[in-house]
């Protein structure tokens, strides 16, 4: 009579060893899509925080000063500036119109993210 039960322990081990690996793969990548999940909610709010604001600047026509770290109210943590120069066209230099620029501003993971909206309009 011949005994195999060390050898049944053995593949038992190897079992569980390969099952923690793909069971420790699987996790990763759950973590990472919620992850990737919550900085899409993140970029879908800045945008619609900056299109909103671009929104209230035309709502005042097109007029306004300058502005830089301003609270969004909706989305706490998220600030936005607001930046209007003279719009210089790549070929044909300057021409007679202003560009707008709204960059919101969010922290994720301790690093810092931004999302920037651009609105080319005639002068007045």
């Amino acid at each position: 009579m011949k005994r195999h039960g060390g050898f049944a322990i053995i593949e038992i081990l190897i079992a569980v060893a390969l099952l923690s690996v793909v069971l420790m793969s699987i996790i990763s990548g759950v973590s990472a899509g919620i992850h990737a999940i919550s900085g899409n909610k993140n970029i879908i709010r800045a945008a619609m925080a900056a299109k909103s604001r671009l929104n209230e600047f035309r709502a005042m026509n097109m007029r306004g000063p300058d502005l830089e770290n301003e609270p969004v109210e909706e989305y706490p943590g998220f600030t936005y500036g607001r930046k209007i120069e003279r719009y210089q066209h790549e070929v044909f230099g300057p021409i007679p119109a202003q560009r707008v620029e709204i960059v919101v501003r969010w922290k994720e993971r301790d690093v810092e993210k931004k999302y920037t909206l651009s609105h080319i309009y005639p002068s007045r």
